[in-house]
Order: C-alpha cells, then structure tokens, then sequence
C-alpha cells in the first residue's frame, strides 16, 4: 500500500553561515602579529613574558626556593626513625604514623629546598611523635597498674 502522505524532498536551507563570516584567516588585518603571542609590539623582550625589562630584582627564582638543605633532611631522617621506633614500642599509636609522615614531607621540602615549609613540617612531625610516645608509654603504665591490681584482687 502506498502511503497517501505528501512526499517530503529534502531541500536546502537551513539556518546557514552567519552574515558576513568571520573575515579571512591570518594576521594580515588584524590578529596578534608575528608568532601569534599577545598584542602588536609583546609584553615584553621578545620571546618572552612578562614586563619589559624583566621582573623586579632581577629573574624569578625557580618554585620551591634554592638547594636542598642536608642539614634539615638528617634531623627529618632521624626524627623519621623516631616515629617508626615509636610506632612500635608504643603499642601502635597512630600519633607516631601521623609523625612519620609530616617527617617524610619534611625531608621532601629540605631536597627541594623549602626550608620554611620544611621546618615548619619538622616541628609538627616531632610534636605529633612526641606526643604519641608520651601517650604510648602513659597507656604501657596504666595497663601494668591495672594487671597488678587484678593479680593483687584475685588473692
């Protein structure tokens, strides 16, 4: 059976290009200049960024600060045992885990360099394994008191 629908011829139209395009492609008229990096005439020497003439004080010094600190990298290895030694003469303490990885960050910041972010990371590194330790052997000599004392109640 034949369909008595009208058929439908797909014609052009469409909502096509906008009036007036875009213009050519290129810089001639317009664009960025040579090399295509920012306005006609740079931000700056060329081939570069920034003002002319470079920053204030001379160039940027690379992200993380200058070499790395050995000293600050031994004192984060040895407080880095101290935890570790902590975690397991302390009865597991998750203060010592917690120490142990702020030690990690700080021997990483020491080989970048970051000596203020390095030590600040020390410092809280041997305030949290300290802490653990002082817990850890708190806990070791309420346990001993209280086995004593359940020894000392069962004559």
């Amino acid at each position: 059976m034949i369909s008595e629908q009208p058929a439908r011829i797909a014609q052009g139209g469409g909502y096509g290009p906008p009036p007036g395009g875009y213009g050519p492609p290129g810089p001639p008229g317009g664009g960025y200049g040579p090399g295509g990096h920012g306005p006609p005439g740079g931000y700056g020497p060329p081939g570069g960024y920034g003002p002319p003439g470079g920053f204030p004080g001379g160039p940027v010094p690379p992200f993380g600060g200058g070499p790395p600190n050995v000293e600050l990298r031994k004192e984060a290895t040895t407080w880095l045992i101290v935890s570790a030694v902590t975690f397991f003469f302390c009865g597991s303490c998750c203060f010592a885990i917690a120490g142990a990885v702020f030690c990690f960050l700080a021997m990483q910041a020491a080989d970048q360099g970051n000596v203020a972010d390095a030590e600040a990371k020390l410092r809280w590194g041997k305030i949290i394994t300290i802490s653990g330790a002082a817990l850890g052997f708190l806990a070791t000599l309420l346990y001993l008191a209280l086995h004593f004392a359940a020894i000392a109640a069962s004559f």
